[in-house]
């Protein structure tokens, strides 16, 4: 018996698929848009966030679906910018937790 998919991977997959479909109809930074903000879902896969920056991500990458369906590709790239710098918020975060506990 396999494990249900996780609600990351299957964003992450849906975006894969819509940026194939993107790139065939010739739409490249739609489909430059998806593909990255699918690599953000799969970030969220490896490392569940931890702390307020966590939130934001996700808010952030919510915000890109979002303008993807809308077909905006600028709003798309600019929310999947912050999720991504936000992410890197919440690991260094992470990585801060570890050290500290590390140290006692």
């Amino acid at each position: 018996m396999t494990a249900p998919e996780s609600v990351y991977r299957k964003i992450a997959r849906e975006l894969a698929a819509e940026a194939d479909q993107h790139a065939a109809e010739r739409h490249p930074q739609l489909g430059r848009c998806a593909a990255e903000l699918g690599l953000v879902y799969l970030e969220f896969e490896a490392h569940h966030p931890i702390t307020d920056h966590g939130v934001r991500a996700w808010d952030a990458a919510e915000a890109a679906r979002e303008s993807l369906q809308h077909g905006t590709a600028v709003g798309c790239g600019a929310d999947t910018a912050r999720a991504r710098l936000h992410l890197a918020l919440d690991a260094l975060a992470r990585d801060d937790l570890a050290r500290g506990h590390a140290a006692h």
